[in-house]
């Protein structure tokens, strides 16, 4: 299915600040990835996933991360990050992260990103059930 026909994981909207900028007056390449970062980190503390109180005693480590960028940005425009599911292992999953116009009407990067839960010693350990069907309602079909 389509992005729009499933229910994004997040869906934050980002202020860029003026200091992301780089000499060339657009928002440096690096500062996507923080953004995208901010807005992960804003749906695991929300919905208790892999984090806080709600963490079932598990946690999340970023396995692997690449941004594609569709086009320049600029300060004084928001930016709406959003993700989707796209494969759920056995303990990690895999987001495909965009970055938009605040409308959602321009495309500004795109990529993939692949978590992985890990136990206090930092070693992988199977998604829970509940953590399994959280994910499944957002995964796209590719």
């Amino acid at each position: 299915m389509s992005e729009a026909a499933i229910k994004a994981l997040f869906d934050v909207l980002i202020k860029p600040r003026w200091a992301d900028q780089d000499s060339m007056g657009h928002i440096n390449n690096v500062q996507y990835f923080r953004y995208l970062e901010e807005a992960r980190v804003d749906w695991l503390a929300q919905s208790g996933f892999g984090m806080g109180e709600g963490a079932n005693n598990f946690g999340l480590i970023m396995a692997a991360v690449g941004l594609n960028f569709r086009r320049e940005w600029h300060h004084g425009h928001l930016l709406r990050a959003k993700a989707w599911v796209l494969h759920i292992g056995n303990s990690s999953f895999s987001l495909r992260q965009c970055l938009y116009s605040e409308d959602g009407s321009e495309l500004v990067a795109d990529g993939e990103s692949t978590l992985v839960c890990v136990d206090g010693a930092h070693r992988p350990v199977p998604l829970s059930e509940s953590a399994r069907a959280h994910l499944q309602a957002h995964l796209l079909a590719v």
